[in-house]
């Protein structure tokens, strides 16, 4: 390729599988990141990647970047539970503004942008498969996680509002428990259920373990994410980001369990946050538009990703 990509939250999980593809491919990559759940030994040494540690929010620092580069990956986001509901104010205006930033001087300078939007923007919409055209539903604003959801949300309708009005080349993905094994316990179950299992238990299952996810690789989101971008369009485009095999909780920490040490204990447990968190029963992505769009079906199964997750070494805890 040979040309230069800008990914914000690129120390992230999809970030730095992303910038490796890129890197791989021939282009020159720069990172933007405020390291908050980022970490930069996800990103390898290498003579054609930038690192910069700042923040999306920051105007004039992202006008620099964008105008120095031929594309833009949006990625940068608050990431896990936990997070969005110790810090809703930031998780907001990370969202709104740091989007808004971005999406303007991409305009500006005519480069192409993918924005990465979450399968939290459905809310609570029953087992079926979602697809992107059925009406959204993330709830009250007096739930802090739906505020993720509005957030996430409004930055899609900002970033096809830049496709149609400026006719920005963009492309929106929705993306459905991306894992893998840089991603840290306080970003998903796969990860706290493995620490647990190390630690010699028990893993824990909130509820009663039925509710069910659909699990993607991290090395999978990277390349839908590469060929999203590469299909950025004026009046943009939107697909779900995911793989459509969903498995419930119990289970996972059962086959978690398997791989660790089969002797532990798994203890059932009630739900894990309280007030201002609405539990999520399934989520599930229809993926026909995105493996269409695409031509590219992700290739990592459940099971070997879990297994790459138990043997990684331990992540680092996050920067406060």
């Amino acid at each position: 390729m040979g040309g230069r990509l800008l990914v914000t939250g690129g120390a992230g999980l999809i970030g730095s599988a992303l910038c490796e593809s890129a890197l791989a491919a021939g282009e020159s990559v720069t990172v933007l990141d405020n390291l908050s759940s980022g970490r930069r030994e996800n990103l390898p040494d290498h003579p054609r990647l930038r690192v910069i540690v700042g923040d999306v929010c920051e105007d004039a620092l992202v006008g620099s970047l964008v105008r120095r580069c031929d594309r833009v990956a949006h990625l940068a986001a608050a990431v896990g539970v936990a997070n969005v509901l110790a810090r809703p104010t930031g998780t907001l205006r990370q969202s709104l503004l740091g989007t808004e930033n971005v999406l303007r001087h991409a305009a500006a300078a005519r480069r192409p942008v993918f924005f990465a939007s979450s399968s939290e923007v459905y809310g609570d919409a029953g087992q079926e498969p979602l697809h992107e055209g059925r009406e959204l539903g993330f709830g009250s604003p007096e739930m802090l996680r739906f505020g993720y959801a509005a957030g996430k949300a409004a930055g899609e309708a900002l970033a096809l509002a830049y496709a149609r009005e400026y006719a920005l080349p963009v492309s929106v993905g929705r993306f459905f428990n991306v894992t893998g094994p840089r991603q840290r316990a306080s970003q998903g179950v796969i990860p706290r259920l493995v620490k647990q299992a190390r630690a010699g238990g028990p893993l824990t299952v909130h509820g009663d373990g039925l509710q069910t996810r659909s699990f993607l690789d991290a090395s999978d989101a990277g390349e839908y994410v590469a060929r999203l971008l590469d299909l950025a369009r004026p009046g943009g485009i939107l697909a779900n980001v995911g793989r459509d095999e969903p498995v419930t909780i119990l289970d996972l920490a059962l086959r978690i369990r398997s791989l660790v040490d089969p002797s532990v204990a798994v203890a059932m447990a009630e739900p894990r946050y309280g007030p201002g968190f609405a539990a999520i029963r399934h989520r599930r992505p229809d993926t026909t538009k995105l493996v269409a769009l695409t031509g590219y079906i992700a290739r990592m199964p459940l099971d070997a990703t879990l297994r790459a997750c138990c043997a990684a070494r331990p992540a680092a805890p996050a920067v406060p």
